[in-house]
């Protein structure tokens, strides 16, 4: 058991609690955590940086929506370069883009919220820190939050988890592969039939 402490990230949104989980590298924990300088202070350059990044999400959006039949919003925010959200019957989408975090750097957040309306109604949260972004980028941000998804408990956190190291990854599979054929191959003992002297 680990005596950590938990450590949050800073979510767009204060209902969801998001905790830190593991395989995080040390700089996106800390930006995962960090607050931003807001629209009004941003530099020229990050300005231009925040509305390419909005024009991807837009098309990354609007994509989307087009695959499943959703409509797709955008609100603005004196915190967030853009906020856009997608809902149908069923599911519901919504992407923060952050501001940076210095005015010197143009690394930015973009935050993505997924959640079923319907069924299991799960939730699924993903993250992606960038100085730049394409719609495909956002399309995989996208695409990881619905593969995340869980089903969570009432008030229960979220946990963000990074992917492991390759070298980690592989042993792990070359466990559940040694493990998978060691119960394939052990033996079930036989009851031996009692000896009856006659």
């Amino acid at each position: 058991m680990s005596d950590a402490k938990p450590r949050f990230a800073n979510f767009p949104e204060r209902e969801l609690k998001v905790l830190i989980g593991p395989n995080i590298n040390p700089t996106n924990t800390k930006a995962l955590s960090r607050f931003t300088i807001g629209a009004f202070e941003m530099s020229f350059i990050q300005q231009e940086n925040g509305a390419v990044t909005v024009e991807a999400a837009r098309q990354a959006m609007n994509g989307l929506a087009k695959e499943v039949g959703m409509v797709v919003t955008k609100e603005a925010h004196r915190d967030y370069v853009g906020i856009f959200a997608a809902a149908n019957n069923d599911v519901q989408y919504k992407l923060w883009i952050s501001t940076p975090f210095e005015l010197t750097q143009s690394a930015h957040l973009i935050w993505v919220k997924y959640v079923e309306l319907t069924g299991e109604q799960k939730v699924g949260v993903a993250v992606k820190n960038a100085t730049g972004y394409t719609t495909d980028d956002i399309r995989n941000v996208l695409n990881a939050a619905k593969a995340k998804a869980v089903k969570l408990a009432e008030g229960e956190a979220f946990v963000l988890k990074g992917n492991p190291p390759p070298r980690f990854q592989k042993k792990a599979k070359a466990e559940a592969e040694a493990a998978a054929t060691e119960a394939s191959t052990a033996e079930i003992p036989v009851a031996e039939a009692p000896v009856t002297s006659g």
